[in-house]
């Protein structure tokens, strides 16, 4: 039997169930992964994003070719190169991960199944996350989502059995064997290179360890301020997105870690306990918002509670781009997405924040938002995207609705402001208290506030709880809560007001 391993976002050798299966399957295995000028040109996509693959890839690559096999890439549209190999290569069985992604990767995703048929080849999928195809009943995941995550991970291939990853002849002049090369990032700018987070498999297990031995104490708490998270936060949202460490591998050594903590029994390990045990649930929430776009594509494009199609957002032009740059007068908008526009990263909190503010406060559509945020973000997921940006915009209807201010968010999170001169050099000159008393005057180069906050805010929230209140929103957001709402047990919270995502998510 000879296989292909279609490489996506599981750019690892530990813990690979894909990687796994196809070796003990198969005598001959070919892996490539398809940089596709679709991916590239996507709205979604930026330099980041490449950044990411491009070092994730390598680092991969180099791995398998010192244990005697031989990784390959092409630049093609996937239904292309997928065509030629099977035609060429007289391979059996095609091996990828299960992807939950948008409706461009669905699409293709479709053509391939079609592709397959043609050739006569076998596609098999593995899960790599607790995310489950065709769940058909959400009081069944809790229990089949911990089976997967207890199972024993899957080892780091023998160096016998990667002999088998290997280029034949006849596909030699096509398949690249060489170092990913990504011309496409010369013509990007990345501000500040070195501030991005190295993705390969060996700085995430070093992520990883560094959390659990070192910064993640003050994890519980610590997550909040863009402060503090750049430390005490795992960091590890970069690698779970790009599949160079598994999700598995992460819960499994924070549940051993905590035991270790747990036996100490100190005030110090005690908090270390509290800490990683926020953690292991921000993995289980991780999976159950993916899990939502798994159930529900078409959240890409409309929200999750029909009702609020009608919101109204006027957002202008110069309000949009104020937002997108990070001069909306506004110190912690701003300072968040610049750094946002630099690193790549700014914590949970902040980004609820910047999505209340673009649809509560400038109006501004949450489809709008979807692709200026998703380029931002070097940990882009789509599932866990699409499902906050309409949970934070208040649209699908089982949340308690929240309006983050952002002035009481830079007196709670930054009240020296340390995070806002960092990023807003123009306020360096001036006192804390001269920044937080900002409102519609300029600071000297720094803009007044676009907006009136009060004003614009109002506007919105009268909208969405008139949308709300009504019978027939709530009868849809009942629905939608029996098909996307948290629960851990069939027996409970089968309501809407119980909803673990009302509590837990508008806190």
């Amino acid at each position: 039997m000879k296989g292909v391993y279609w490489l996506k976002k599981d750019f690892r050798l530990l813990d690979n169930p894909v990687l796994t299966k196809v070796l003990k399957n198969c005598k001959e295995v070919l892996v490539i992964y398809i940089l596709e000028p679709e991916m590239i040109a996507a709205g979604e996509t930026s330099a980041f994003h490449l950044k990411a693959i491009n070092t994730a890839f390598n680092e991969f690559q180099k791995n398998i070719s010192e244990k005697g096999g031989q990784a390959t890439w092409v630049e093609g549209n996937a239904i292309d190169v997928l065509s030629k190999v099977f035609e060429f290569g007289g391979y059996n069985q095609l091996y990828s991960h299960i992807e939950i992604g948008v409706d461009r990767t669905y699409k293709r995703d479709l053509a391939v199944k079609e592709l397959v048929k043609k050739y006569g080849v076998e596609w098999i999928e593995e899960n790599q996350t607790g995310v489950f195809r065709k769940l058909t009943d959400r009081d069944k995941r809790a229990k089949i989502w911990q089976k997967f995550y207890t199972q024993t991970p899957h080892k780091i291939p023998t160096n016998r059995s990667l002999k088998k990853v290997i280029v034949p002849e006849v596909l030699q002049d096509y398949l690249r064997a060489d170092s990913l090369e990504m011309p496409v990032l010369n013509r990007l700018k990345l501000d500040k290179e070195s501030n991005l987070q190295l993705c390969t498999e060996s700085a995430a297990l070093d992520t990883l360890d560094s959390f659990l031995n070192i910064r993640g104490e003050k994890y519980s708490g610590g997550i909040s301020s863009p402060n503090t998270a750049l430390i005490h936060g795992s960091r590890l949202s970069i690698h779970l997105a790009w599949g160079t460490i598994s999700p598995r591998v992460a819960y499994q050594k924070t549940l051993e870690k905590k035991e270790e903590y747990k036996s100490i029994g100190t005030t110090e390990s005690k908090k270390w306990v509290r800490s990683l045990t926020a953690f292991t649930a921000r993995l289980h929430w991780r999976d159950h918002f993916i899990q939502r776009l798994e159930s529900e594509p078409q959240m890409e494009f409309a929200p999750l509670n029909s009702a609020y199609e009608e919101v109204n957002y006027d957002a202008t032009k110069e309000m949009i781009n104020a937002w997108t740059y990070g001069t909306t007068g506004f110190p912690m908008v701003d300072a968040c997405i610049r750094c946002l526009r630099q690193t790549g990263f700014v914590n949970f909190r902040m980004r609820a924040m910047l999505t209340s503010f673009g649809c509560h406060v400038l109006h501004i559509d949450w489809r709008t938002l979807d692709h200026l945020m998703a380029r931002m973000y070097t940990d882009y997921e789509p599932g866990i995207h699409l499902s906050q940006l309409q949970m934070q915009a208040g649209v699908v209807g089982i949340n308690t609705i929240r309006i983050y201010n952002p002035h009481k968010q830079l007196l709670d999170q930054d009240p020296d402001c340390v995070f806002v001169k960092e990023w807003i050099p123009e306020l360096k000159q001036y006192d804390c208290e001269t920044i937080q008393e900002h409102r519609l005057e300029p600071l000297g180069d720094y803009p007044g506030q676009i907006v009136d906050y009060v004003t614009h805010s109002k506007t919105m929230r009268s909208q969405l709880w008139s949308i709300k209140m009504r019978k027939t929103t709530k009868a849809i957001a009942n629905d939608v809560y029996q098909k996307h709402g948290s629960r851990k047990s069939p027996k409970k919270r089968k309501t809407v007001k119980k909803s673990k995502d009302n509590i837990k998510q508008s806190s």
